[in-house]
């Protein structure tokens, strides 16, 4: 039998749904604009810029996996979690950083406030996917935690690595 998805499972759900469709729009702006400039094709060559297809490549997957995670969370299936606490994790600490970098060049505006509440967002949905009783209703033993960390390293090598 599934157990009804409390507030808490749904917030964390409903806030990596959000970061995937937030990129999504994001990327396709970026691709409607004149700002796209990954790929150049003239009439007789082809050119690409690997710089902009490596970031592209990391906005897709970034996409994806918010999305499949997200969706995951709301079905109860355990590689949601597998796949939504590193993505969460990840996006805690680059707002983290941002709020850290703000705070240290003394800017204190309405941008700082912002960042500030997407960070204790983050970090609540990331602290209520680790609390028992969601551990439980996605069955998270200890044979999870492995492929969770293996994907955590894998999508931060993809973040801090790839240039």
């Amino acid at each position: 039998m599934i157990e009804k998805l409390s507030w808490r499972e749904t917030f964390a759900a409903s806030l990596l749904l959000l970061i995937g469709i937030g990129y999504a729009v994001f990327q396709i702006m970026n691709i409607l604009s004149s700002k796209a400039d990954g790929f150049k094709a003239d009439e007789s060559s082809f050119t690409f810029s690997r710089g902009e297809v490596v970031s592209d490549l990391k906005t897709y997957s970034t996409i994806f996996f918010a999305l499949l995670g997200s969706f995951l969370l709301f079905r109860q299936k355990r590689w949601g979690w597998v796949i939504g606490l590193p993505v969460l994790l990840l996006f805690t600490f680059l707002s983290g950083f941002g709020v850290f970098l703000f705070v240290y060049g003394a800017e204190y505006d309405a941008r700082l406030i912002l960042l500030l509440i997407v960070f204790i967002a983050l970090l609540l949905a990331f602290v209520f996917l680790l609390i028992p009783s969601a551990r439980r209703k996605y069955k998270v033993g200890k044979y999870t935690y492995l492929p969770t960390l293996v994907f955590l390293m894998a999508i931060c090598a993809m973040y801090f690595f790839l240039q």
